[in-house]
Order: structure tokens, then C-alpha cells, then sequence
């Protein structure tokens, strides 16, 4: 019975409530998606809301409460709803009036209390996420990235190619340890400028062998940037305005750029190292040029500037050159000895000024008038000045030269610094003055013809003026007083006091420049939920310039070196006058969550006044994790350790010098925690290595941990050094490797040689002493090279002591010595300096280090003697009856070897000839039998009417070195075919004869008169180019 009523029961109960469910069925929907709304609201900031996305486009009745914490405390909100419908599907914009920092936490809640007016079980959704700062990780965590960038900020102008092109390959690392992110990057990378102006072009092009940059941000707040890059490179400059071609090509040695960020203070330095050619020319016509070939010896440049402010600059260029200038029938050849300007300007105020330049040269030209002609040669023997800390030192020019042809005659310039001190100017007002006396003269002694200057006749004119100058260079209408006195034809004197004289001028301090082109190099920053999900749409708008909105896209897995990242895609643009776009993708779980796993972007940014555009392209990848780990201790693989080597392949003991110790190291998992050398083998302690860049480091994560260390002790030979490495786990691997240590040898710490100058042959005393670790065996010095011997010093109570002999063998002026020094177990170095340190058994770098900061070179003058002249006794020639030559020889020995050798011949010198010098001969040429003997040549003239009896010639030389020997007489007797008078006696002397005989005498007596006065007239006029009389 009661099996059969209860199924009744039920079918009855299911049918009096089934109409009852269809009339009171109730709406269900999904849970709302939650995203972040961080843009650009009404006032030009960036709004705290948020979009709240339904599953349908339904009318919802919904709460949302919004939970915003600051430093543990709840701030008090309220939301403004804007509802929207996007899609088919109803979406409300929550506006919230809290603003956002970093370290912010914010908890959203959506509950659905209503659908369509219908109410329903509430559908809650909730989101909470930290407030961090983009691509900056809430967490504790150390990575490391590989980043390659390029800057291309190229166009033309109406001037012509204009560019700047900075790249970057590198790899860095970022470490996180409470609020303070630390982020390095290291790489290489080149640096090229292009700048086209009126025809001329500059090019710099630099390899930059590293480039560093590191950031700290504290609290999601920037505190330090620093950026530095050090490398080589070429600098060419180009300058063609038509007729002259100007080309310098240097080579850049050294190249730093350095520009920080710390606090408030931004700080900008810049040095450069150069060496080079120039070389001017300029072609008018087939016989119009100029060319100028020159050596830059020194080319340095550095400046800092701080907060717009200019602190230092330093600049300094040395050149060598020869000026060569050919216009038609003119030559003018230039050496120029010295080009120096350099400048040092320290906290606005100039410490250092020097501009010289010395020179010396010739020059010539022809002229012709109808049928007559002249030439004119001429010689620079000085042409010198000198500015030094903004005044005049040196002002001075000597010139001398010649006319010859149809018009003789001689001319000269000499100018110089006569005197310094006190002058009043036209308004009576005292000023400290250079004197500058510049005399010039002209002498016309005969013309045969032409109407040449002018048709000024036989004569001679001199000009003096005295210019009193202030010595300030910088100074203009410097002349405050002229006094002139002038001989001749038109000849004047008197003085002037030039009005307005002077007018102060201080020179001005250099003012800052940006280095880095036009454009600044930096990335997008900002404020950003973490995690990041699907749907977020935020404005990075921390970079001011480069203000950044994106949209993530999607989840999915990025692969890094066989472990996957759970990542959300994302993608933008960038606002602005210019565009530009980048994507990538961020890690939305695990500790590691609002890291960037890898980015693209591409940037074109207008800059200047004519809207030109640079194109900035970087990609940057996540390439390790070192910390937290993120394999298990079960997955965990011990590190590897490979080679362990030195950089340079040696070191040097005793302090010597510093090596790159390297280990290859390897994990599989990237958790390496430390790599540990031990060096108590050479004297050290047990340190750190480190793959980061840093110590010695040359690349960030190459798997070559490094550092740098010396050898404080004696230690010599092979060593081995063990190497420990740790993962996070504590798992150790350990390796030894050998390293070679290279015995030092002494060094000399005292060196004095007395006297230190004399001429070759001059014995001089040296005493010296030195130090070595395992004692000094044996200290010699070395003349070997100048033709000399090596001498051995003998040691008393610690000083070796010996005498030297300046060998014949050693150049004039000052020239180096060198030693040779051998320690206790043999070691051999040489060395021309000696060192000012001495050994400190508490110095931290060791008890044998000795500084060589500051080294004296070791050297001495030598003094030049001039030519050694040697004539020969007893020259015998017999008068002719015609015309003939006779050939006399003589030795000149100088070691320096002969540049010029030349004889005044008196009675013996060719008709015609003016009586001055004739050059000798050694390079078998005029009578001279063998080139290069030392045996000098010149060809003398004997005539009928050459006097009997003897009679001087004069012999003068110069070496390679311009030193002038003394004029040195040479005996020549002159007899006739009968060297015996015949006897009153003898039938044959008559009267006749006799008067025959007197009027010779008298002929000869005035012919050496005429002689006498002619080389007394002769005496004062001026010396060549050897300083000859």
C-alpha cells in the first residue's frame, strides 16, 4: 500500500508546483571584468577609474566599493559612474577622486544585485593590485636583460647633410632590495656626428668600447642616472669654399662622455684625445698654390658642466707644419716649428692661457720690367710670438734679404720686445706696456737698369717705430703711445697717442653645450596596476616627452632559455607632435609580476625649429633570473666552472701591475649566488668575483666572472687558485687554475748625476740608488747606443756610484740615460727614470709597491762645440802669366756632421765678385776630388796682377745643429817665376826696372788698402741664416 501512494504523491506535488517555476524564473549573469582606466581625463592628468565590463549589454543595479591604502591607512573615496554601452555589452566608467602612488594598494569589488530590474543573487567580482611603477617589480629580485639599440637623427638643410647616430648592443642587470631598484646596463656600441655648413663637413666617428649606464630608483621616484661612455675613433674635417681645400684627419685615441643624474644636480663631462694631418691647399692657376702639410701632434678637449653651468674646460692643440705659397714669380717656404694654443678655464675664471707660435723660412721672387729684370730672395730667421695667461710675451720677427739683377740692394725687418713697464695714454691714465721697437730698413747700392720700386734711386732708407702696447691680448686698440723715426729720402719723426686706447675687454668664459645631439635618450615610465591583465589600458605618463598609452591584449607564455613566463601582452602608441609605437609582453604572476619579458619600440620624435625628425628603434629582452629561483631544489643543477685565467696572461709581482683574473662559470637554472676566489697564495685575501660589469668585469652575464687583482709579495712563477661556486641552493663546485707571476725588476727611486750638462768627452759623477724585493745584484748604465760602453756602478752603504763619459757619439741638447738593473735572483730591466715613491711596508697595495705616479726622467745636456777647422802649413802657389785656378782643400770634422762650409778668398777671389763668401765643397762637385771625406773644396783665382807675398784666406762652418765656428785664417804665399831680384850690380837692372818694380808696390799696397776698407765697410751688415758675420 504504501509503495503505491508515495509515487503518486510525488507525481502530484510535480505537477501542482511546475506552473508555479516558469512563472518565477530568475536572470543570472556572469562576473564583470574589472580593468584598469588610467587615462587622460578633462584637466590633462591622468584619471584614477576604471571600467567595469557585463556580459551582456542588460541593465545592471550593482555596488562598488573601492578600497584605496596609503602606508597602512584607508583614504576616503568616492566614484563618479558613467555608463556606456561598447560592443553589445554594457560597460560603467568608474571615476574615483583618490590620486595614485607608488606602493599604493587598491581592492575594487563589483557586486551585481539586479539584472533588468529583476533582482538576483549577487554576482561579486574583486580585483586587487599594487600601485608600482612600469617594468619594476613589486618584489625583491635580481635579472639580467640584453638591450640593443639605435638613434638616427639625420636630415638635409639647405647647407647640406646634417646627422647624429648613436647605437647600443649590451647586456644589464636590475636588482630589487626593498624600495631601492637598481638597474646597469653595459655594452658597446659607436657614435657618429655629421655637420654640413658653407661648404665645409665635420664627421666624428667613434667606436665606443663601453658604454655604461646605471639607474637607482628609490620608492618608484628616479634619485641617480648615470650614463658613460669610453672609446676611439676618427675626426674629419673637410672645408672647400671654392678655392681652398682644408682637410684635417684625426685620430681619436681617447674619447669619454660621461652625464649623471643624482638628486637635483645633472652633470655633463666630455674629453677627447687626438692626433692627426692637416693639410691646406689652394690652386688659382697653373702658377698660383698654396699648400700647407702638417703633423697635429696634440689635440685635447675636456669639459664638465653642471646644472647649465660650465665648470671646467680645458683645451690644447700643438701642430708641426710646412707652409708652402707660390703666386707667379713668388715663393714663400715656411716651416712652422711650433703651433701651440691651449686654455683652462676652472669655475668661470681662465687658470691657464698659452698661445706660440715660432716659425722660420725664405722666400723669393722675380719681377721684370721691359727688358730688365730683378730677383729678390729673402730668409725668416725668427718670426716668434708668445701670448701666455692673457698677455703678450714674445713679439718678434727678423727678416733679411737680398736683390739682385738689374737692381742690387738688401732689406731687412727685425721686430722685438724692447722693454716692459708703465705709459700713460692720451687721457693720462697708466698702463703697464710692451715696447715693441720693429726696424726696417731698405739699401739700393746699384741699378742698371728698370723701374723697379717706384724708381727709387741709389740709397738707403730706415724706419724705426717703438709701439707702446698694453700687454693684455684680449684687449683691442692696444697701442696707447707710437713713436717713429724715419731716414731716407722722406725722412719724419714723431709720436702719436691713438684716442680711445685701450679698450678693456676680459675674455669670456665658455658657456655649456649639450653633447648628446638635440634629442634625449630615455624610456617610458609611469604608474601601472600590478598585475597587469587583459583589457587594462593605462597612460605612462612619467617621461616628460615620451608619454606612452597601452592596451594589454592577451594572455600567454614567453619561453626564456627552457622556462616559460605566464605573460599579457600589451601594445601603444606614443603621444605628441611625433608618433611612434612599441609592444611586448609582462609578467602577470609569480614574484617576478609587472616585468617587462621583452619590448620593441619605434620611435620617430620631431626636434629643431625646422620640424626635422630622429628615429629611435630599441629592443630589449629578459634573458636570465637570478633571483628567486625559479626552478625547485629537486629540478636544481650545480654551477659549472671552466677556465680560470688572466686576462693579460701575466701579472707582475712586487705590486707591478694590476691583471683580470677570469673564471668561466656556468648554471644551467641562472641561480648562481657567489663565485669566490682565493688569493692568500699571492699575498691576498679570499674575494668575490662578479659577472655584472663591474671590477674588471667586461660584459654583464657572459658567464666570465672576473676581478682585478696584483701580487703585493714576492711571489714568482706558476700559482695555482682555487675558485668556489655557489648556487642559491648552497650546491658548491670547486676548480683551481694557474696563473704566471713575472718577477719585477729594481727600480731606481734616486738618481743624481753631477754635472748633468757638458760637452761631449766631459766625465760626469752618477750616483744612484734603487730597490727590489729580493735585493739589487748589480746596477749599470748604458751608452751603448750613442757609441759608448756599458758601466758598471759600484755600491757603498746603498748608493752605487760610478763616472760616465759623454760618448761622441750623443746629440746635442738634453738626452736620456739609461740603466740596467739586475735583482737578487736575476732579473733584468732597463729604465731612463727614476721614481719619487719608496717602499712602505703599511701600504695596502703592499710592502715592495713604489708608485709610479710621479717619475723624474734621467738625462743630461750635451753642449755642441763647433766644427773643428784644420788648414793646411806652407800653401805655395807661383803667379801666372794668364788667368788660371788652383784647388785648396781642408778638413772640418764635427760629429754632428757639416751643413754649411764657406771662405772669404780676399786677393784670390774671382773678378767681378763682390768679395763676400764662397761655399765650399764636399760633395765632388768644383774641383772637390771625393764627396763626404770631410775634406772641403774651393776653387781660388791667381792672375798676373795677383800680389806676390802671402796672403790670408778666411775659413768658416756650421754643423747640422747651427752652431758657427770662429773664422779661421789660411796662409797662402803667392811668388813670381824669379823669386830673386837681380843685383845693382848686375848689368841687367835698370833704371827702367826699377821704377818698374816701385810702381808695383804701390799698386799692391793700394789694392790691399782698397781691400782693408772694403771688408771694414763690410763689418755689421747682418748675418745669414748660420749666424755668420
Amino acid at each position: 500500500m504504501s509503495n503505491r501512494i508515495m509515487p503518486c504523491i510525488m507525481i502530484t506535488l510535480l505537477m501542482l508546483l511546475s506552473p508555479l517555476s516558469t512563472s518565477a524564473q530568475i536572470p543570472t549573469t556572469g562576473e564583470p571584468e574589472i580593468n584598469a582606466l588610467w587615462i587622460l581625463d578633462d584637466n590633462g592628468v591622468n584619471a584614477h577609474a576604471y571600467r567595469i565590463t557585463f556580459a551582456d549589454n542588460s541593465s545592471f543595479d550593482i555596488e562598488i566599493d573601492i578600497a584605496h591604502i596609503r602606508d597602512g591607512i584607508e583614504l576616503e573615496t568616492y566614484e563618479l559612474l558613467q555608463w556606456n554601452s561598447i560592443e553589445s555589452r554594457r560597460v560603467v566608467d568608474v571615476f574615483v577622486n583618490t590620486t595614485l602612488q607608488w606602493g599604493d594598494e587598491v581592492t575594487i569589488t563589483v557586486d551585481i544585485n539586479a539584472v533588468d530590474g529583476v533582482p538576483i543573487s549577487p554576482v561579486s567580482a574583486t580585483r586587487v593590485m599594487d600601485i608600482g611603477t612600469w617594468n619594476q617589480p613589486m618584489d625583491d629580485h635580481e635579472i639580467m636583460l640584453s638591450t640593443v639599440w639605435d638613434l638616427d637623427q639625420s636630415y638635409d638643410n639647405e647647407e647640406g647633410e646634417q646627422g647624429f647616430f648613436l647605437n647600443f648592443e649590451g647586456q644589464g642587470w636590475q636588482k630589487r632590495e626593498g624600495e631601492i631598484l637598481n638597474s646597469w646596463e653595459l655594452g658597446n656600441g659607436s657614435f657618429i656626428t655629421l655637420e654640413s655648413t658653407n661648404g665645409s663637413t665635420s664627421n666624428l666617428s667613434l667606436v665606443l668600447e663601453s658604454i655604461w649606464k646605471n639607474e637607482t630608483i628609490v620608492g618608484g621616484v628616479l634619485t641617480t642616472q648615470i650614463f658613460d661612455a669610453k672609446g676611439y675613433g676618427v675626426l674629419n674635417l673637410i672645408d672647400d669654399d671654392g678655392e681652398t681645400q682644408t682637410h684635417i684627419l684625426a685620430n681619436v685615441s681617447d674619447a669619454w662622455l660621461n652625464r649623471s643624474m643624482i638628486g637635483e644636480d645633472v652633470s655633463e663631462r666630455l674629453r677627447l684625445e687626438a692626433t692627426g694631418m692637416l693639410n691646406i691647399s689652394s690652386t688659382e692657376s697653373n702658377e698660383s698654390s698654396t699648400n700647407i702639410d702638417g703633423e697635429v701632434s696634440v689635440f685635447y678637449l675636456e669639459t664638465w658642466d653642471e646644472n647649465g653651468v660650465r665648470r671646467l674646460q680645458d683645451q690644447q692643440f700643438e701642430a708641426l707644419a710646412e707652409l708652402i705659397i707660390i703666386d707667379e714669380g713668388t715663393r714663400l717656404d715656411i716651416s712652422l716649428e711650433g703651433l701651440t694654443s691651449s686654455e683652462r678655464w676652472e669655475e668661470g675664471i681662465r687658470v691657464m692661457q698659452k698661445e706660440e707660435f715660432i716659425g722660420s723660412g725664405t722666400f723669393g721672387f722675380d719681377e721684370q720690367d721691359n727688358e730688365s729684370s730683378i730677383a729678390v730672395n729673402g730668409t725668416i730667421y725668427d718670426f716668434h710670438s708668445l701670448v701666455e695667461d692673457g698677455q703678450t710675451k714674445i713679439d718678434d720677427i727678423h727678416v733679411d734679404g737680398d736683390i739682385t739683377g738689374d737692381v742690387q740692394g738688401s732689406f731687412g725687418i727685425v721686430r722685438y720686445i724692447e722693454e716692459t713697464g708703465q705709459q700713460l695714454n692720451a687721457s693720462g691714465v697708466s698702463f703697464l706696456v710692451n715696447v715693441i721697437h720693429e726696424e726696417t730698413w731698405f739699401n739700393l747700392t746699384g741699378i742698371n737698369g728698370g723701374n723697379f720700386f717706384d724708381g727709387a734711386g741709389i740709397g738707403s732708407s730706415n724706419n724705426n717705430t717703438w709701439d707702446y702696447q698694453v700687454v693684455q691680448s684680449d684687449w683691442e686698440n692696444r697701442t696707447v703711445r707710437l713713436v717713429w723715426e724715419e731716414t731716407g729720402p722722406d725722412a719724419s719723426s714723431g709720436e702719436e697717442f691713438p684716442e680711445n686706447s685701450p679698450v678693456q675687454n676680459n675674455a669670456s668664459a665658455p658657456e655649456a653645450e649639450e653633447g648628446l645631439g638635440n634629442v634625449s635618450i630615455s624610456r617610458e615610465t609611469g604608474l601601472m596596476p600590478i598585475p597587469m591583465i587583459p583589457g587594462d589600458t593605462v597612460r605612462l605618463d612619467g617621461q616628460a616627452g615620451l608619454i606612452l598609452e597601452i592596451t594589454t591584449d592577451s594572455v600567454s607564455f614567453d619561453p626564456r632559455d627552457g622556462h616559460n613566463f605566464h605573460v599579457v601582452t600589451w601594445s601603444g602608441e606614443y603621444e605628441g607632435d611625433g608618433s611612434g609605437y612599441a609592444s611586448g609582453a609582462i609578467i602577470d604572476q609569480g614574484p617576478l609580476k609587472g616585468l617587462l619579458s621583452n619590448v620593441n619600440r619605434t620611435l620617430e620624435i620631431p626636434y629643431g625649429e625646422d620640424n626635422n625628425t630622429a628615429f629611435l628603434n630599441e629592443s630589449q629582452t629578459l634573458e636570465r633570473v637570478l633571483s628567486p629561483s625559479i626552478v625547485t631544489l629537486e629540478e636544481n643543477s650545480a654551477p659549472v666552472i671552466g677556465e680560470v685565467y688572466l686576462q693579460q696572461g701575466i701579472v707582475i709581482g712586487e705590486g707591478g701591475s694590476s691583471a683580470t683574473l677570469v673564471a668561466n662559470v656556468t648554471d644551467i637554472d641562472w641561480n648562481i649566488d657567489t663565485v669566490i676566489v682565493d688569493l692568500t697564495p699571492i699575498g691576498g685575501d679570499i674575494v668575490e668575483m662578479n659577472d655584472r660589469g663591474l671590477n674588471g668585469d667586461q660584459s654583464v652575464g657572459d658567464d666570465l666572472f672576473s676581478i682585478i687583482i696584483s701580487v703585493p709579495g714576492l711571489e714568482t712563477g706558476i700559482i695555482e687558485l682555487n675558485v668556489t661556486a655557489s648556487d642559491k641552493f648552497g650546491v658548491i663546485t670547486t676548480a683551481s687554475g694557474q696563473i704566471e707571476i713575472i718577477n719585477q725588476a729594481p727600480r731606481l727611486t734616486s738618481v743624481e748625476i753631477l754635472p748633468n750638462i757638458g760637452y761631449r768627452g766631459a766625465i760626469l759623477v752618477v750616483n744612484a740608488q734603487a730597490y727590489d724585493g729580493h735585493g739589487v745584484g748589480n746596477v749599470s748604465i748604458d751608452l751603448r747606443n750613442y757609441g759608448g760602453q756599458q758601466i758598471s756602478l759600484v755600491q757603498t752603504s746603498g748608493i752605487w756610484a760610478g763616472q760616465i763619459i759623454i760618448p761622441q757619439g750623443m746629440d746635442p741638447g738634453f738626452q736620456d740615460i739609461e740603466f740596467i738593473l739586475e735583482d737578487g735572483l736575476g732579473k733584468l730591466g732597463t729604465s731612463n727614470v727614476w721614481y719619487q715613491d719608496q717602499a712602505d711596508s703599511q701600504d695596502p697595495r703592499g710592502p715592495h709597491f713604489i708608485s709610479d705616479e710621479v717619475t723624474v726622467p734621467i738625462e743630461i745636456k750635451v753642449l755642441n762645440s763647433a766644427p773643428e777647422i784644420i788648414v793646411p802649413n806652407g800653401l805655395k802657389f807661383t803667379r801666372p802669366e794668364s788667368p788660371s785656378t788652383e784647388t785648396i782643400e781642408v778638413q772640418i770634422l764635427d760629429s754632428d756632421g757639416i751643413s754649411n762650409a764657406r771662405a772669404q778668398l780676399g786677393v784670390f777671389a774671382p773678378l767681378g765678385s763682390d768679395g763676400g763668401w764662397t761655399i765650399m765643397r764636399d760633395d765632388g762637385t768644383n774641383g772637390d776630388r771625393v764627396a763626404n771625406d770631410g775634406n772641403f773644396t774651393v776653387e781660388i783665382s791667381l792672375r798676373s796682377s795677383t800680389p806676390e807675398g802671402t796672403h790670408d784666406i778666411l775659413i768658416q762652418a756650421a754643423d747640422q745643429y747651427d752652431v758657427v765656428s770662429g773664422t779661421i785664417p789660411m796662409s797662402i804665399t803667392i811668388e813670381d817665376e824669379s823669386a830673386v831680384i837681380p843685383g845693382l850690380d848686375d848689368t841687367s837692372l835698370s833704371t827702367g826696372v826699377l821704377a818698374g818694380a816701385f810702381g808695383i808696390l804701390v799698386i799692391a799696397i793700394i789694392v790691399v788698402s782698397v781691400m782693408l776698407i772694403r771688408n771694414k765697410d763690410d763689418d755689421g751688415s747682418g748675418g745669414d741664416r748660420f749666424g755668420f758675420e
